[in-house]
C-alpha cells in the first residue's frame, strides 16, 4: 500500500498563508487534479474549508473532531488512524495526504512516496512543510514548468519514493 503526501512548497518550506495557497500555479493545479482523480485524499478540516467542498470524483476524508455538514463524497473521521483505515477500504493502491501541515507532520513517519512540487521562490506564509532528510529516498523529476501567465513561478514536480 502507497501512502503519500501530495504537497507543494516554497525554496523555504512554506505551503500554506492565512488558510490558502500563497501562488497561483495552473499547471500544478491541474496534476493535483489528474494525481488524485480516483483515489481517496485525506486532509484535515481546514484544507478541506480552504477546497470549500469535497472534490469530484475522489473521496475526500477529512480528519476532524467537528462535525461537518454531510455530503457525497465526504467522510469524516476523528483520528488519522480512522481515516486511514477507512481509505484503505476504499482503495487498495494509494491513499494521498493533501494537508495540511499538522496532517503532514503528524503522518511524515507513515509516508513511503512524496510528490512535492518545488515552487522556486522565498515567500511568506503561516504553514510550513515538515523538514525531511531525503537522504533515505529515491527521486525522479515529474515535470518542469516556467513561470509565464498561467504560473506565478516557475516549479518543478518530484516524486520521491522511501528506500527500502
Amino acid at each position: 500500500m502507497i501512502i503519500s503526501h501530495l504537497v507543494a512548497r516554497s525554496a523555504n518550506n512554506i505551503i500554506g498563508s492565512n488558510n490558502d495557497l500563497p501562488w497561483s500555479l495552473a499547471d500544478d493545479l491541474l496534476h493535483f487534479k489528474a494525481y488524485t482523480l480516483g483515489k481517496p485524499i485525506v486532509m484535515g478540516r481546514k484544507t478541506y474549508e480552504s477546497i470549500g467542498r469535497p472534490l469530484p470524483n475522489r473521496k475526500s476524508i477529512v480528519i476532524s473532531s467537528k462535525v461537518l455538514e454531510p455530503k457525497e463524497n465526504l467522510l469524516v473521521c476523528g483520528s488519522i488512524e480512522d481515516g486511514l483505515n477507512k481509505a484503505r477500504q476504499l482503495f487498495s493502491d494509494e491513499i494521498i495526504i493533501i494537508g495540511g501541515g499538522q496532517i503532514f507532520q503528524s503522518t511524515i513517519n507513515l509516508v513511503n512516496k512524496l510528490v512535492i512540487t518545488e515552487v522556486a521562490c522565498n515567500i511568506d506564509g503561516d504553514i510550513s512543510y515538515p523538514i525531511i532528510d531525503l537522504a533515505d529516498w529515491n527521486t525522479r523529476l515529474l515535470a518542469e514548468f516556467r513561470k509565464n501567465e498561467s504560473n506565478q513561478y516557475a516549479f518543478k514536480i518530484i516524486e520521491y519514493i522511501k528506500k527500502i
